[in-house]
This record gives C-alpha cells, structure tokens and sequence, in this order.
C-alpha cells in the first residue's frame, strides 16, 4: 500500500497524462449544452412567458411567509419539507431541460411529479413511508385530469433506462457523407436539441409547479395564513395557462 508521499505522486502523474482528455470531454459537454440552451430559448416561445408569471406566483407566495415563526405540526413539517425540495431542484430540472439532457430530465419530472404526490397524501392523511413509490393516481384527482398519471409509466422507463427506444432516442445520432451509401445512424456523447421534446418537458414542468402552487395555497388556508392565493395570482395563473394552450402544449381546462 502505498505512503501518503506515493499515492500524491502517482495521483499527479497520471493527472498530467490524463489533463488533456478530461478537459476536451468537459469543454464538448459545455460547448454542446450552451449551443441547445440557445436554441431552447428560442424554442419555448411564450412559454417563457408563462414560466414567468408561474414563477412569480410562487415566489410571492413564499415570501409572503418568510420570517413568520409559528408552532408547527407533523402535517405543516412535511408539507413544507415537500415544498421546499420542490423550489430547491425546480432551476435544476429547467437548466437540464434547457441543455438538452432529456434523459436526465426525466428523472427530475418523475421526482417532481411525486413530490406533487406526495403532498396530496399528507393533505389527505393517507401518506405511506413503507412504499418504495408513491401512488400516483392520486393525480387523476387533480384538475389536470389522468394525462399527468399516465406520464409517470414513461418517465419511470426512462428514469431506469429500461426501453431501449428511449434511451436510444436521445444519444442516436445521424451520420452522412460522401463516402457513404446513405444515412447511417451513430451514437453521440454530447447533448443536442429536440424542439418537440424541449417544449413538452418544459410544459410538464410548469403545469406540476401548477399544481405545486395550488397546493400551497391550500396549506396557506389551512394554516391560517391569510386566504392562500390572492384574485391576482390566481389570474396570473389562468393567464400562464392560457399561455400555453396558445403554444399547443395543453388542451384541458385546469
């Protein structure tokens, strides 16, 4: 086994051998990422919009709340738990969304999806720790109907790699030229832009910070902090859906 003295020596040796690979692997990863988040952005639209007036709810809600100091109880420890994980990760899973790592995307929808979940089971007092997942069809209950719930099978498939398709759809990579009889598909190791699934990953994401935002104006009631959402909010909302039923993205009425 080697002494301290050693194992620093033969660390740096191979750092120097191996510098050069790890920063061309770095540098592709940001250079590739920077290049999608542009076209991202230009992809959303007026979904930027609806983010905007979403994000803005939600934030005034939280601030209309910060610094008070109240008993509290095992249910409002949990909520406010779920909430908070919920506003922690939320920049997370939009830069991921945004670079174009769809894959990894999806881990995060699914864990906000269940965090949205779980909130509805402590408010409903039917929450069960021993269970690996929650259960999801707890959403069909909500305004945004069964469509929510039948989304988490195919983010659970891609959160586990399970379906080759899936994963495959996200690293294939179409390779022509000259020299070749005609398109022949690659594999990439970098990220690239999907407009369509771009869009449809964003939107999930705002209509669950939706329903994260409806369920905290639930709690603020139950509470007896004030009404919950104020007329203006809830209008800010109604109008960031309307948003994105403009864009194509949803065809419900929330």
């Amino acid at each position: 086994m080697m002494d301290s003295e050693e194992l620093d020596s033969a660390v740096e040796a191979h750092q120097r051998k191996l510098i050069e690979a790890a920063g061309t692997l770095m540098a592709v990863q940001r250079v590739c990422g920077d290049k999608v988040r542009e076209q991202t952005k230009s992809a959303y639209r007026r979904l930027t919009d609806a983010h905007l007036l979403v994000t803005g709810v939600l934030g005034a809600a939280l601030l209309r709340i910060n610094g008070i100091v109240k008993p509290s109880t095992n249910n409002s420890q949990e909520r406010n738990a779920l909430f908070a994980a919920f506003v922690i990760g939320a920049p997370t899973c939009e830069n991921t969304i945004k670079e174009g790592r769809y894959l990894q995307a999806s881990c995060l929808l699914r864990q906000e999806m269940e965090l949205l979940t779980q909130l509805k089971a402590v408010r409903a007092g039917q929450r069960e720790e021993k269970r690996r997942s929650p259960n999801i069809s707890a959403l069909k209950d909500s305004g945004f109907g069964e469509s929510l719930a039948r989304l988490y099978d195919e983010l659970s498939a891609a959160a586990h790699a399970s379906k080759h398709h899936i994963v495959s759809s996200v690293t294939a990579y179409e390779v022509s030229g000259d020299d070749l009889p005609g398109p022949t598909s690659g594999t990439r190791y970098f990220p690239e832009f999907d407009e369509g699934c771009a869009r449809r990953s964003f939107s999930l994401h705002l209509l669950l910070t939706v329903g994260i935002i409806e369920e905290f104006g639930i709690a603020l009631r139950e509470n007896g902090d004030g009404e919950g959402l104020s007329e203006c909010e809830i209008e800010a909302i109604n109008l960031a859906l309307d948003l994105m039923k403009a864009e194509g993205m949803i065809e419900i009425s929330v």
